[in-house]
């Protein structure tokens, strides 16, 4: 039989087993240690089946962590090189004013943030974010012009037609 000497709880933090891991009275983990925290990890199918928003772990599978956001895994990113995507979207016809989709390669983060995140070219000429096209998305054919319907996806559209014979060329993916 043992016997306690003292009791190890106190109203402030209740201590486990490991030197610096505490629980505090409002629920909060602290780790006080100049070590390291090993995260759950493993394949993507291990994943938690009723995944709760917040969660965190390691994906073995695509070697990256993710975090449960929305409803959904995410990636978490770090600010490493990503490639430069230049799209050629087509030429104009005179006509048209829709171009696209834009393909950033990217299944997380397949559109940019805003117009003024890509670059954009008609013949070498730069065009003006907002002034001369938006951004707009395309969903079961809702984005109207001339060669309509769209398949769905995210498009450059430009308030008049580009001109004939006249190449389209996105530069996007800076925002990732």
């Amino acid at each position: 039989m043992r016997f306690l000497k003292s009791l190890s709880l106190n109203r402030r933090q209740l201590s486990v087993n490991a030197p610096g891991i505490n629980y505090t009275t409002e629920g909060n983990v602290v780790m006080q240690t100049t070590k390291s925290l090993l995260v759950p990890k493993g394949a993507q199918n291990e994943r938690p089946y009723n995944a709760e928003e917040g969660l965190i772990r390691y994906n073995t599978d695509e070697t990256n962590f993710e975090v449960y956001q929305d409803g959904t895994w995410k990636p978490i990113r770090f600010r490493e090189p990503i490639t430069i995507t230049n799209q050629n979207l087509g030429n104009g016809d005179g006509t048209e004013t829709v171009f696209g989709p834009l393909d950033s390669g990217d299944a997380f983060y397949p559109v940019p943030i805003a117009e003024a995140n890509i670059l954009v070219f008609v013949e070498n000429v730069f065009q003006l974010p907002v002034s001369n096209y938006s951004l707009l998305q395309s969903s079961g054919g809702s984005l109207t012009g001339p060669n309509a319907p769209y398949l769905d996806g995210w498009y450059i559209k430009f308030g008049t037609p580009v001109p004939s014979g006249k190449p389209v060329n996105v530069l996007h993916n800076f925002d990732k």
